[in-house]
C-alpha cells in the first residue's frame, strides 16, 4: 500500500507543468524510480503514466519480450495491430491508422527489444514531446531487461524450491540460491542509492570496487577516462573500447582488464572494466559490474540526449552563419550555447575518407579533438565535409595529426578561411572551402591549408567567376587604387613600370619621363600608402602579378 501510494504521487508530479530542462529531469527521475523496484508491472505503469504526462498520449497496446518475439502484454485484442507491430522490426515510427495518429515506441535494455508501447493521439506530438518520448524509452527498456533478471532469478529460486520437496538434497542448493538473490538484492540496493548521488558515476565506480575489492575503470566511447578506483597493485587501465570488436577480446589477455561495453540501444556509450587477470570474479562480481552498468547506461544516455539538442542547436547556428542568416539573431542563440561570437572568427572545412578504418564518424572525431584542446566551436556538416566556426586566435594547425590519430586516418583535408566577423562568415566559408578544394588537388593532398598562406595559388581558383581574382587585386593594390582616385596621383602606374623594369631606376624614369629624385619619391609613397616592403621578393612578386592581373582585366574592359 506504501508503495502504490508513494508511486502515484510520483505519476501526479510528473504530470504538472515544467520547462524543458524539467521535463528532462522528470524523464530521469521516473527511470530511477523504476529501478526500485523494478517488475514489468511496476516499470509499464510508470511509463504509462509519464507518456500520457508528456504528450497526452494513451497506450493502446503494450508489449513485452518473450524469448525472440514481442507479445501483447495489455490492450484490447488486434491481430491487425500485432503485425503492424512486428513489421517494424524493433525500430520505432507511425502505425497505419484510419482516423487517430499512433505510434510504436520501443523499448531496449543490454541491447534488445524488451517491449513496446502503441501510443494513440488525436494529433500527432510536438517534435519536443516527441524527444522526451524518445528518452523515456532508454531507462524503460534498461528497467525491463532488470526485471526479465529479477524474473528470472525468482524463477529459478521457484524451481529450486519445488525440486527441494521432492529431493532433500536440493535445500543446500536452495539455500546457497537464496544467499545470492539477498546479495545481488544488496548490491542492487548499493548501487542504485551511489546512483542518487551527485557524481553518480563515480559514486557507482567507487560502490563496485567497494563490492569487489577490486580496481574499476570507467571510460567514454573514445577511451577516455571518467573514473578509476584502484586496488592493490593492478596497472593502469589501458584504452578498452568497445570497437573494433577484436579488442574486447585482446583487451584481457594481455592487460589483466576485463571489459563490459555500456550500451543504449544498439549504441555503445562506453565501458566499464573490472581489473582481474585470472579470470576468477565470482558471479556477485560480474552481478555488479553488469548492473553497475546498466544503471550508468541510464545516467549517459539522458547526458547523451541533452548534449544532442545543444549539438543541433549549434549546428543550425553554425549553418545560418555560413548563409547568411539574421546576425542578430545569431547572437542571442550563440550566446545560449555558451558561444562568444563577437570579434573575429574563422571557419573551417573538414573533409576525410569515408568509412574511416576504426568506423570512428569524422564528425564526432572533430568535436572530441576539439574539446579536448579546448577550442569552443560551432559543428555542422554540408555536404561530405565537416563545418567548423571557431574564434580566430585558436590554433588549429595541430588538427590534422589529431583528427588522425582519432580516426585511424591521414586521408583527410581541411581547409581554413580569412578572419572575419559574423555577418561576414560566408565569406570565410568561401575561402575554407576554396584552400580545401586547392589542397586537395595539389600533390599533397592530404593535410591543413589556409587561405591566408595560399597566396598567388588563391587566384588560380575560377569556381567563383572571378570573384577571387577581382579579392586578390583588392589586396594589394586596393589602397593605392584608392590614393590614385582620390588624389588624382599615379601610383599604380609608377609601381607597374618600375616592377616591369626589374627594379631599375634609371630604366623605370626613363620609361616615366621623370627624374630619379622623383621615381624615389614615388616609390616612397608608394611603402607609405600600400603598407608594402619592396625590399621583399614575395611582395614584390605579389604586387606584380596583382599589377599585371589589373591590366589585363582592365583590356577586358571589367
Amino acid at each position: 500500500m506504501m508503495r502504490a501510494r508513494s508511486d502515484q504521487e510520483f505519476v501526479e508530479r510528473v504530470g504538472r507543468a515544467a520547462t524543458p530542462q524539467a521535463d528532462l529531469y522528470d524523464v530521469f527521475r521516473a527511470g530511477s524510480k523504476m529501478f526500485e523496484q523494478p517488475t514489468i508491472r511496476r516499470t509499464l505503469r510508470i511509463a504509462c503514466a509519464s507518456v500520457k504526462s508528456i504528450a497526452g498520449c494513451t497506450v493502446a497496446a503494450a508489449y513485452v519480450a518473450e524469448g525472440d518475439h514481442l507479445a501483447r502484454y495489455s490492450g484490447r485484442t488486434s491481430r491487425r495491430l500485432d503485425l503492424l507491430v512486428e513489421a517494424r522490426a524493433g525500430r520505432d515510427g507511425v502505425l497505419e491508422s484510419g482516423t487517430v495518429w499512433r505510434y510504436a515506441l520501443f523499448f531496449r535494455g543490454t541491447g534488445r527489444v524488451r517491449g513496446a508501447f502503441v501510443l494513440q493521439a488525436e494529433v500527432e506530438p510536438s517534435r519536443e514531446e516527441m524527444f522526451l518520448l524518445g528518452a523515456l524509452a532508454e531507462p524503460t527498456g534498461a528497467a525491463l531487461a532488470t526485471a526479465e533478471l529479477i524474473g528470472r532469478e525468482r524463477r529459478e529460486t521457484h524451481e529450486l524450491r519445488r525440486l527441494g520437496e521432492a529431493q532433500a538434497g536440493s535445500n543446500r542448493t536452495m539455500a546457497a540460491t537464496i544467499v545470492r538473490l539477498n546479495m545481488h538484492q544488496q548490491i542492487r540496493d548499493s548501487i542504485v542509492t551511489a546512483a542518487g548521488t551527485s557524481g553518480a558515476e563515480a559514486q557507482i565506480v567507487e560502490t563496485v570496487s567497494a563490492i569487489t575489492r577490486r580496481s574499476i575503470v570507467l571510460q567514454d566511447s573514445f577511451g577516455n577516462e571518467r573514473a578509476y578506483i584502484g586496488s592493490g597493485d593492478s596497472p593502469a587501465p589501458s584504452d578498452l573500447r568497445a570497437p573494433p570488436a577484436t579488442r574486447l577480446a585482446r583487451a584481457a589477455p594481455t592487460s589483466g582488464w576485463q571489459p563490459t561495453p555500456i550500451r543504449s540501444g544498439e549504441e555503445t556509450l562506453g565501458v566499464i572494466g573490472i581489473y582481474d587477470p585470472d579470470d576468477d570474479r565470482s558471479d556477485d562480481d560480474r552481478f555488479a559490474v553488469e548492473f553497475a552498468g546498466a544503471m550508468i547506461a541510464v545516467e549517459l544516455a539522458n547526458r547523451r540526449r541533452v548534449a544532442e539538442v545543444e549539438i543541433r542547436l549549434g549546428r543550425d547556428l553554425a549553418d545560418e552563419l555560413v548563409t547568411g542568416g539574421d546576425v542578430v539573431d545569431a547572437f542571442a542563440r550563440a550566446e545560449s550555447l555558451h558561444f562568444d561570437l563577437s570579434g573575429h572568427h574563422r571557419v573551417a572545412v573538414v573533409s576525410w575518407e569515408h568509412p574511416t578504418p576504426n568506423g570512428v564518424d569524422i564528425g564526432a572525431a572533430v568535436r572530441h579533438v576539439l574539446a579536448a584542446v579546448r577550442v569552443p566551436a560551432l559543428i555542422s556538416r554540408r555536404d561530405d565535409a565537416v563545418l567548423v566556426v571557431f574564434a580566430d586566435g585558436e590554433d588549429l594547425s595541430g588538427l590534422h595529426e589529431r583528427l588522425s590519430s582519432s580516426v585511424s586516418s591521414t586521408r583527410g583535408t581541411i581547409g581554413v578561411g580569412g578572419r572575419y566577423t559574423a555577418e561576414d562568415l560566408p565569406r570565410s566559408y568561401a575561402e575554407a572551402a576554396r584552400a580545401q578544394k586547392i589542397r586537395a588537388e595539389s600533390r599533397r593532398p592530404y593535410g591543413l591549408s589556409n587561405h591566408d598562406d595560399l597566396g598567388l595559388l588563391r587566384i588560380l581558383d575560377l569556381s567563383d567567376d572571378g570573384a577571387e581574382v577581382d579579392r586578390f587585386v583588392d589586396e594589394w593594390l586596393g589602397a593605392l587604387i584608392a590614393h590614385d582616385r582620390d588624389h588624382h596621383s599615379d601610383l599604380v602606374h609608377t609601381l607597374t613600370v618600375y616592377l616591369d623594369s626589374g627594379g631599375n631606376y634609371d630604366r623605370a624614369a626613363d620609361a616615366l619621363i621623370i627624374g630619379r629624385s622623383t621615381l624615389r619619391y614615388r616609390l616612397g609613397r608608394i611603402r607609405e600608402v600600400s603598407g608594402r616592403d619592396l625590399g621583399d621578393p614575395d611582395a614584390r612578386l605579389h604586387l606584380h602579378l596583382a599589377a599585371r592581373v589589373r591590366a589585363a582585366l582592365h583590356d577586358r574592359g571589367r
